[in-house]
Protein backbone atom coordinates (compact mmCIF):
# COMPACT_ATOMS: atom_id res chain seq x y z
CA UNK A 1 0.00 0.00 0.00
CA UNK A 2 1.55 3.28 -1.11
CA UNK A 3 0.40 6.78 -0.25
CA UNK A 4 -3.00 5.80 1.17
CA UNK A 5 -1.60 4.01 4.23
CA UNK A 6 2.04 5.07 4.14
CA UNK A 7 3.90 2.04 2.75
CA UNK A 8 2.02 -0.63 4.72
CA UNK A 9 3.40 -4.08 3.85
CA UNK A 10 0.89 -6.98 3.92
CA UNK A 11 1.80 -9.92 6.13
CA UNK A 12 3.43 -12.92 4.50
CA UNK A 13 0.76 -15.26 3.25
CA UNK A 14 -1.80 -12.54 2.53
CA UNK A 15 -1.31 -12.25 -1.23
CA UNK A 16 -0.85 -15.97 -1.74
CA UNK A 17 -4.18 -16.54 0.06
CA UNK A 18 -5.90 -13.86 -2.05
CA UNK A 19 -4.49 -15.39 -5.23
CA UNK A 20 -5.68 -18.85 -4.17
CA UNK A 21 -9.23 -17.60 -3.55
CA UNK A 22 -9.27 -15.89 -6.95
CA UNK A 23 -8.05 -19.00 -8.75
CA UNK A 24 -10.58 -21.28 -7.06
CA UNK A 25 -13.49 -18.99 -7.94
CA UNK A 26 -12.39 -18.00 -11.44
CA UNK A 27 -11.74 -14.37 -10.51
CA UNK A 28 -9.01 -12.44 -12.30
CA UNK A 29 -6.29 -11.09 -10.02
CA UNK A 30 -5.32 -7.57 -11.10
CA UNK A 31 -2.22 -6.00 -9.55
CA UNK A 32 -1.88 -2.21 -9.45
CA UNK A 33 1.89 -1.74 -9.68
CA UNK A 34 1.81 1.89 -10.76
CA UNK A 35 3.60 3.04 -7.62
CA UNK A 36 5.40 -0.19 -6.69
CA UNK A 37 6.68 -1.32 -10.09
CA UNK A 38 10.13 -1.03 -11.66
CA UNK A 39 12.26 -1.45 -8.58
CA UNK A 40 10.56 0.87 -6.13
CA UNK A 41 10.16 -1.89 -3.50
CA UNK A 42 13.48 -3.61 -4.17
CA UNK A 43 12.02 -6.03 -6.72
CA UNK A 44 11.00 -5.42 -10.31
CA UNK A 45 7.37 -5.63 -9.19
CA UNK A 46 5.93 -5.68 -5.69
CA UNK A 47 4.09 -8.97 -6.17
CA UNK A 48 7.41 -10.73 -6.67
CA UNK A 49 8.07 -10.50 -2.93
CA UNK A 50 5.38 -13.16 -2.45
CA UNK A 51 5.95 -15.04 -5.74
CA UNK A 52 2.45 -14.18 -6.91
CA UNK A 53 1.83 -13.89 -10.65
CA UNK A 54 -1.27 -11.76 -11.34
CA UNK A 55 -3.54 -12.27 -14.33
CA UNK A 56 -3.32 -8.58 -15.23
CA UNK A 57 -0.68 -6.06 -14.17
CA UNK A 58 -1.10 -2.30 -14.48
CA UNK A 59 2.03 -0.14 -14.52
CA UNK A 60 3.13 3.44 -15.15
CA UNK A 61 5.32 6.08 -13.45
CA UNK A 62 8.51 4.04 -12.95
CA UNK A 63 8.19 2.62 -16.46
CA UNK A 64 9.67 5.86 -17.78
CA UNK A 65 11.02 7.20 -14.48
CA UNK A 66 8.54 10.04 -14.76
CA UNK A 67 10.28 11.55 -17.79
CA UNK A 68 7.34 10.75 -20.07
CA UNK A 69 3.65 10.11 -19.37
CA UNK A 70 3.38 6.41 -20.06
CA UNK A 71 1.32 3.53 -18.72
CA UNK A 72 0.51 0.03 -19.86
CA UNK A 73 -1.33 -3.18 -19.03
CA UNK A 74 0.31 -6.61 -19.17
CA UNK A 75 -1.78 -9.78 -19.23
CA UNK A 76 -1.19 -13.48 -18.74
CA UNK A 77 -1.26 -15.78 -21.73
CA UNK A 78 -4.69 -17.07 -20.70
CA UNK A 79 -6.17 -13.56 -20.64
CA UNK A 80 -4.40 -12.61 -23.87
CA UNK A 81 -5.69 -15.68 -25.70
CA UNK A 82 -9.22 -15.06 -24.46
CA UNK A 83 -9.16 -11.61 -26.01
CA UNK A 84 -7.37 -12.45 -29.26
CA UNK A 85 -9.27 -15.69 -29.91
CA UNK A 86 -12.48 -13.72 -29.75
CA UNK A 87 -11.41 -11.50 -32.61
CA UNK A 88 -9.49 -8.90 -30.64
CA UNK A 89 -10.80 -5.49 -29.63
CA UNK A 90 -10.45 -1.89 -30.78
CA UNK A 91 -7.81 -0.11 -28.73
CA UNK A 92 -6.45 2.64 -30.95
CA UNK A 93 -7.00 5.94 -29.18
CA UNK A 94 -5.61 9.46 -29.34
CA UNK A 95 -2.91 8.95 -26.73
CA UNK A 96 -2.24 5.24 -27.18
CA UNK A 97 0.62 3.48 -28.95
CA UNK A 98 3.12 6.16 -27.94
CA UNK A 99 6.36 5.79 -29.87
CA UNK A 100 8.03 8.40 -27.69
CA UNK A 101 6.86 6.73 -24.49
CA UNK A 102 8.01 3.30 -25.67
CA UNK A 103 11.42 4.73 -26.55
CA UNK A 104 11.84 6.37 -23.15
CA UNK A 105 10.58 3.23 -21.40
CA UNK A 106 13.08 1.04 -23.24
CA UNK A 107 15.96 3.32 -22.24
CA UNK A 108 14.81 3.36 -18.61
CA UNK A 109 14.70 -0.45 -18.66
CA UNK A 110 18.26 -0.52 -19.96
CA UNK A 111 19.48 1.81 -17.21
CA UNK A 112 17.66 -0.13 -14.49
CA UNK A 113 19.29 -3.35 -15.67
CA UNK A 114 22.78 -2.07 -16.51
CA UNK A 115 23.15 -0.07 -13.31
CA UNK A 116 21.43 -2.73 -11.19
CA UNK A 117 19.13 -0.13 -9.68
CA UNK A 118 16.48 -2.64 -8.60
CA UNK A 119 19.05 -4.41 -6.45
CA UNK A 120 20.28 -1.01 -5.24
CA UNK A 121 16.74 -0.13 -4.14
CA UNK A 122 16.61 -3.19 -1.90
CA UNK A 123 19.96 -2.43 -0.26
CA UNK A 124 19.39 1.31 0.09
CA UNK A 125 15.90 0.75 1.42
CA UNK A 126 17.29 -1.32 4.28
CA UNK A 127 19.80 1.42 5.00
CA UNK A 128 17.10 4.11 4.97
CA UNK A 129 14.95 2.21 7.44
CA UNK A 130 17.98 1.62 9.65
CA UNK A 131 18.84 5.32 9.61
CA UNK A 132 15.25 6.30 10.35
CA UNK A 133 15.12 3.89 13.27
CA UNK A 134 18.34 5.35 14.59
CA UNK A 135 16.71 8.78 14.70
CA UNK A 136 13.09 7.92 15.44
CA UNK A 137 12.64 4.37 16.78
CA UNK A 138 12.25 5.56 20.39
CA UNK A 139 10.37 8.74 19.51
CA UNK A 140 7.09 8.88 21.52
CA UNK A 141 5.16 10.17 18.49
CA UNK A 142 6.39 7.62 15.93
CA UNK A 143 4.14 4.58 15.85
CA UNK A 144 5.79 2.65 13.04
CA UNK A 145 8.57 2.73 10.46
CA UNK A 146 7.78 0.37 7.58
CA UNK A 147 8.10 -0.38 3.90
CA UNK A 148 10.02 -2.32 1.27
CA UNK A 149 12.93 -1.05 -0.80
CA UNK A 150 12.87 2.71 -1.33
CA UNK A 151 9.20 3.03 -0.43
CA UNK A 152 9.22 3.74 3.29
CA UNK A 153 6.51 5.12 5.56
CA UNK A 154 6.58 6.71 9.00
CA UNK A 155 3.35 6.71 11.03
CA UNK A 156 2.87 9.61 13.48
CA UNK A 157 0.82 9.06 16.64
CA UNK A 158 -0.17 10.82 19.85
CA UNK A 159 1.00 7.83 21.88
CA UNK A 160 3.14 4.96 20.59
CA UNK A 161 1.68 2.46 23.06
CA UNK A 162 -1.96 2.96 22.07
CA UNK A 163 -1.20 4.08 18.50
CA UNK A 164 -3.87 6.76 18.95
CA UNK A 165 -3.69 9.25 16.04
CA UNK A 166 -3.42 13.00 16.17
CA UNK A 167 -6.73 14.70 15.29
CA UNK A 168 -6.98 15.80 11.68
CA UNK A 169 -7.49 19.37 12.89
CA UNK A 170 -3.88 19.45 14.14
CA UNK A 171 -2.61 19.02 10.54
CA UNK A 172 0.60 17.48 11.81
CA UNK A 173 1.68 15.86 8.57
CA UNK A 174 1.33 19.19 6.73
CA UNK A 175 3.46 20.84 9.41
CA UNK A 176 6.14 18.16 8.99
CA UNK A 177 6.16 18.55 5.21
CA UNK A 178 6.45 22.33 5.54
CA UNK A 179 9.29 22.17 8.05
CA UNK A 180 11.12 19.62 5.90
CA UNK A 181 10.75 21.78 2.78
CA UNK A 182 12.47 24.64 4.60
CA UNK A 183 15.40 22.26 5.07
CA UNK A 184 15.51 21.31 1.40
CA UNK A 185 13.75 17.97 1.89
CA UNK A 186 10.62 17.05 -0.08
CA UNK A 187 8.25 14.59 1.63
CA UNK A 188 4.93 12.98 0.68
CA UNK A 189 2.19 13.46 3.25
CA UNK A 190 -0.65 11.07 4.05
CA UNK A 191 -3.81 11.39 6.15
CA UNK A 192 -6.64 9.14 7.27
CA UNK A 193 -4.35 6.22 8.08
CA UNK A 194 -6.18 5.34 11.29
CA UNK A 195 -9.88 5.68 10.46
CA UNK A 196 -10.22 7.38 7.11
CA UNK A 197 -10.01 10.86 8.62
CA UNK A 198 -7.41 10.88 11.38
CA UNK A 199 -3.96 9.35 11.19
CA UNK A 200 -0.85 11.06 9.83
CA UNK A 201 1.86 9.40 7.76
CA UNK A 202 4.96 10.50 5.91
CA UNK A 203 5.96 8.58 2.77
CA UNK A 204 9.54 8.51 1.52
CA UNK A 205 10.32 7.51 -2.06
CA UNK A 206 13.76 8.83 -3.02
CA UNK A 207 15.27 8.10 -6.44
CA UNK A 208 16.89 4.69 -6.87
CA UNK A 209 20.20 6.50 -7.47
CA UNK A 210 20.09 8.19 -4.05
CA UNK A 211 23.47 8.17 -2.28
CA UNK A 212 24.23 7.05 1.25
CA UNK A 213 24.99 10.64 2.27
CA UNK A 214 21.62 11.74 0.91
CA UNK A 215 19.85 8.96 2.81
CA UNK A 216 21.48 10.18 6.01
CA UNK A 217 20.33 13.71 5.20
CA UNK A 218 16.77 12.44 4.62
CA UNK A 219 16.62 10.61 7.95
CA UNK A 220 18.13 13.46 9.96
CA UNK A 221 16.04 16.06 8.13
CA UNK A 222 12.80 14.20 8.81
CA UNK A 223 13.64 13.87 12.51
CA UNK A 224 14.46 17.56 12.74
CA UNK A 225 11.31 18.54 10.82
CA UNK A 226 9.16 16.39 13.11
CA UNK A 227 10.53 18.17 16.18
CA UNK A 228 9.77 21.57 14.66
CA UNK A 229 6.30 20.50 13.52
CA UNK A 230 5.32 19.09 16.93
CA UNK A 231 6.37 22.33 18.57
CA UNK A 232 4.34 24.34 16.05
CA UNK A 233 1.11 22.50 16.97
CA UNK A 234 1.80 22.59 20.69
CA UNK A 235 2.56 18.90 21.12
CA UNK A 236 5.19 17.66 23.56
CA UNK A 237 8.66 17.29 22.09
CA UNK A 238 11.15 14.87 23.64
Amino acid sequence: MGATLGAVVPPDGYWTAIADVCRRHGVLLIADEIMTGFGRTGAWFGMEHWRVRPDILVAAKGATSGYWPFGFVAASDRVHRTVTDGGGFVHGFTFSHSIGGATVGREVLRILRDERLVEASAVKGQLLKSLLRGHLEDHPHVGDIRGRGLLVGVELVVDRETRAPFPRSAKLTEAVVGAARERGLLLYSGTGNADGTNGDTILLGPPLVVTHDELERIAAGLADALTTALASIGASVP
